[in-house]
């Protein structure tokens, strides 16, 4: 019973994060390929649904490769236990790129990299946050990268409408 609210409240966990990087590449994707035609976006709230968009992909790559490192080990969650980086990465790269093609593992790491740099715990120990870091270029595109990974594995069942799945 404990493993089956364990999934549930994953899927339901992914669901919300799923809907709202929707929304954010509806607006993140057109803002920045709109070349010198009129804004669609406050430059700062672009930058920040940059960052955002990162912190929801990562946050999906967490559960989803924590999950698999569970099922992997012969676990289900219901210990509580802590799965680090370096342990669900290799298994979410392994189930959604195994012949390293797509390049998962990097997209994934650059995604976190964008989602740490505003850790609050950190912020006597560097140097000034460089908002251009929350760019498209930097932040949302491996982020939109690693989630079209992601998708492609059951690429039948997404909708082709999907704002997620736009380069």
């Amino acid at each position: 019973m404990r493993q089956r609210r364990v999934h549930d409240r994953l899927v339901s966990n992914l669901k919300h994060i799923l809907v709202g990087l929707e929304m954010k590449a509806a607006l993140v994707v057109p803002h920045a390929k709109r070349g010198n035609g009129k804004s669609l976006l406050y430059e700062p709230y672009f930058q920040t649904m940059n960052f955002e968009f990162c912190v929801g992909t990562f946050s999906i790559c967490e559960g989803l490769g924590s999950a698999l490192w569970l099922v992997e080990n012969g676990r289900d969650g219901s210990a509580g236990d802590q799965i680090g980086p370096l342990q669900w990465r290799p298994s979410l790269a392994k189930k959604f790129d195994p012949e390293t093609k797509l390049g998962l593992d990097a997209d994934v790491g650059s995604t976190k990299d964008v989602r740490d740099k505003l850790h609050q715990d950190k912020l006597g120990a560097r140097a000034e946050i460089d908002w251009h870091a929350f760019g498209y270029e930097k932040a949302f595109v491996p982020a939109a990268r690693a989630m079209r990974s992601l998708l492609q594995i059951n690429a039948n069942d997404v909708s082709g409408k999907t704002n997620l799945a736009t380069k």
